[in-house]
C-alpha cells in the first residue's frame, strides 16, 4: 500500500510560477510539470549486505537490515529520508521504536536506491514474516522555463521482514551426569556446539543457567571454524535447601560474525532431577535385660519342659524371692 500527500499551497505556488511566465512571454517553451506526485515501492528487502543476504533468527543483536525501493513515479526525487516504525519482536541498537536512515543521492524515474537499517531480535520471537510499516519523506524535483523546484512530499510503504529459524551454531549431545542428585549434590553438565556456517564465527561463549543451581558458569571458546566439534563441560552443585523434582537447566550460546558486526545467539535445555537419600530404617531391637531376668527366664524353661510348671519361679521372683 502507498499514500502520498502534497502542500496544497506550495502546489498553487509552483502552478503560479510556471503560468506567469508564460503569460508574458508567448513564445516561450511550454513547461514540463508533472501533477501527479511521485511514489515508491520496495522491490527488495533482506538481512544482511546487497549480494550477501543472511539468515536472521531470534536474539539476533545489531543485524543489518537493506531496504531497496523503486521510483514508480515521473519526477526525479532527492533528499529521501527512510523512517522505519518497529514493532514487537523489533527493536533498534538502543531498544527503541524507529529506525531511520537517508539516501544521499537522487533517484530518477523507475530506478531504485537501497538503505540500511541494524536491528535487533527478540529472542522469544516467533518465526515467520512480519509487515513494517515505513515513511519516505523526500523532496520532488519539478523543472520548467529557467526554473527547478523541489516540493516536500511524503509516502509509506509497506516492508516485508522475515525472522527464520535458521542458526549458524548447532548444539547437540547435551547430557546430565548423574540425572539424579540430591540437595547440595554435585553434577557435571556437558555438550558439543558445532559451526554449520561457511565461515568462521567469532567470540564464542557457552553459559549455563539454572534455578536449581548455586551459581551459574560460562566458557570462552573464542573462534569456532566450520564443521569441527568444539565440546564443554560445567561442574555444577545443586542448592541445597531445594525440594525434591526436575529443574530446568538452559544453556546459550553467543558467537559473532565481525564481517557484519551481527551477534547471534543459540541455546538449548534440559533437566535435573533433585531427590532426597531416604535414610534406611533400623530393624527394632529388643529390650536389654538383667543377668538375673535371664537365669529365671532358663528356670522358667527347665521346669516347664520338665515338671510342666513356671509359675512358682515367676512369682516367687516377682516378689523378690529368687
Amino acid at each position: 500500500m502507498i499514500r502520498s500527500r502534497i502542500n496544497p499551497i506550495l502546489l498553487m505556488m509552483l502552478v503560479l510560477s510556471f503560468l506567469l511566465p508564460m503569460l508574458s512571454e508567448a513564445s516561450a517553451q511550454a513547461p514540463y510539470f508533472p501533477l501527479q506526485p511521485s511514489g515508491f515501492k520496495v522491490v527488495n528487502a533482506s538481512w544482511g549486505n546487497v549480494g550477501a543476504e543472511i539468515d536472521a533468527a531470534p536474539g539476533d543483536v545489531n543485524i543489518p537490515l537493506t531496504v531497496t525501493v523503486q521510483n514508480i513515479g515521473n519526477s526525479t526525487v532527492t533528499g529521501v529520508s527512510m523512517k522505519l516504525v518497529l514493532q514487537q519482536p523489533f527493536t533498534n541498537m538502543s531498544g527503541g521504536r524507529i529506525a531511520n536512515a537517508f539516501y544521499e543521492e537522487s533517484i530518477s524515474p523507475g530506478l531504485t536506491g537501497t538503505s540500511r537499517f541494524v536491528l535487533s531480535i527478540d529472542p522469544n520471537a516467533i518465526p515467520g514474516e512480519y509487515i513494517l510499516r515505513m515513511v519516505i519523506d523526500y523532496l520532488m524535483v519539478v523543472t520548467g522555463v529557467g526554473k527547478t523546484l523541489y516540493i516536500a512530499m511524503e509516502t509509506e510503504v509497506q516492508v516485508p521482514v522475515l525472522v527464520t529459524k535458521t542458526r549458524y551454531v548447532v548444539i547437540y549431545s547435551v547430557g546430565v551426569f548423574p540425572g539424579e542428585v540430591t540437595p547440595a549434590g554435585n553434577f557435571t553438565v556437558s555438550g558439543t556446539v558445532v559451526n554449520a556456517a561457511s565461515a568462521s564465527l567469532y567470540n564464542t561463549n557457552v553459559s549455563v543457567s539454572s534455578p536449581a543451581v548455586v551459581r551459574g558458569a560460562s566458557i570462552f571458546i573464542g573462534q569456532i571454524d566450520p564443521n569441527i566439534p568444539r565440546p564443554f563441560s560445567f561442574p555444577l552443585q545443586i542448592r541445597r535447601e531445594l525440594p525434591n523434582g526436575s529443574f530446568p537447566i538452559k544453556i546459550l550460546v553467543t558467537y559473532q560474525d565481525l564481517s557484519l558486526g551481527v551477534t547471534h545467539v543459540n541455546s538449548a535445555a534440559t533437566v535435573i532431577r533433585v531427590q532426597q537419600r531416604e535414610v534406611p530404617t533400623r530393624p527394632t531391637e529388643p529390650p536389654k535385660r538383667s543377668l538375673a531376668e535371664m537365669i529365671v527366664d532358663i528356670l522358667s524353661r527347665i521346669l516347664r519342659f520338665f515338671f510342666g510348671f513356671s509359675a512358682l519361679v515367676t512369682a516367687e521372683y516377682g516378689r523378690g524371692g529368687i
